[in-house]
């Protein structure tokens, strides 16, 4: 395994190439600057790179602890329910209320009611701790298809909003904004820094729950604080994005892939793969159709998730933590 720093500055001059390309590169043609241009440069193109890399980042970051909190390799956001339940909760403001401000609160009010349900069920069903996470991931994904369901009946009953819900729920960055990218920025950083002073606790956690145990770790303890945390990162990205799916699964295996298992690698190098990946990916949703059109960065997101998966299970198999 490479140490860190050979590892990390590699991986922060690709996001910045990515996003230098995100910025100069795209439907419309930015030099020479004139009024016009600078408008778009510094009050769309920035933001929007910015945003896209924080989404990412942030998803990242949220895939990688779920996985080490529920030690199983397939937890996401939307293997526990959390980005399904986030977006039934937005879907409901749009036909309710219609404000985005709205839309968002909602969205992560919905998810923490979620989260709730998820765990009330998990900690009912199975006594060890080892059940209780299998019932949690179970627990999430039939929370995902009620939530689904329910996605479903407002738009059969709510028409005049199915367009819109159909869009955001896609998965998008058009709605790029300073406030949210200072919020996204802010929910990353503080994170990070809470993550790395339990970096020891969160090493033994993610090894084995006896050996936490037998140092002192409040495993329960932790576990929780870190499906909270997780939860809440995937439903602020959902309640200002949409749906933007795989990301989560996707940079936490490359990360193991590419770096090893040690959990200061993954909380670093995931977050950075993340950013560069939807970065990319945002970059390739706006210049990929003719006449300027916008496809959604989710249907990107997506599909590569898929590839990337079926590539991992033909190649690793059962092996798929790369023990």
């Amino acid at each position: 395994m490479r140490p860190l720093w050979k590892t990390i500055p590699p991986l922060l001059a690709a996001l910045v190439l990515i996003l230098l390309a995100g910025i100069f590169w795209g439907q419309v043609r930015l030099f020479p600057l004139d009024a016009i241009t600078q408008t778009i440069l510094w009050d769309f193109r920035i933001p929007r790179v910015l945003f896209a890399a924080l989404n990412g980042a942030l998803l990242a970051l949220a895939g990688v602890l779920y996985q080490i909190a529920l030690r199983n390799p397939m937890a996401d956001g939307f293997t526990t329910g959390a980005a399904s339940s986030a977006a039934f909760g937005g879907c409901l403001a749009m036909v309710l209320w219609g404000h985005i401000s709205l839309t968002s609160l909602t969205a992560i009010a919905s998810a923490g009611l979620g989260m709730l349900l998820v765990r009330g069920i998990a900690a009912r069903a199975a006594v060890r701790e080892e059940g209780s996470r299998v019932t949690l991931i179970l627990a999430g994904i039939a929370l995902s298809v009620v939530a689904g369901s329910g996605i479903s009946f407002l738009k059969y009953f709510f028409e005049d909003s199915v367009s819109t819900m159909v869009f955001w729920l896609m998965g998008g960055l058009s709605g790029a904004a300073w406030p949210k990218i200072g919020l996204l920025g802010l929910a990353v950083a503080v994170s990070l820094a809470w993550l790395w002073h339990r970096r020891d606790h969160l090493a033994l956690l993610f090894l084995d729950d006896a050996s936490a145990q037998a140092s002192g770790v409040d495993v329960r303890g932790l576990r929780g604080r870190l499906y909270i945390l997780t939860t809440v990162l995937v439903a602020l990205s959902v309640s200002f994005c949409g749906v933007i799916g795989f990301l989560g699964l996707m940079a936490p295996h490359a990360a193991r892939a590419l770096w090893g298992h040690g959990l200061t690698v993954q909380l670093l190098t995931a977050p950075l793969l993340g950013a560069s990946a939807l970065a990319l990916f945002d970059l390739l949703s706006r210049i990929m159709l003719p006449g300027g059109g916008e496809l959604p960065v989710g249907i990107i997101t997506s599909a590569a998730g898929g590839i990337f998966f079926f590539f991992l299970l033909v190649h690793r198999g059962g092996s798929i933590w790369g023990k």
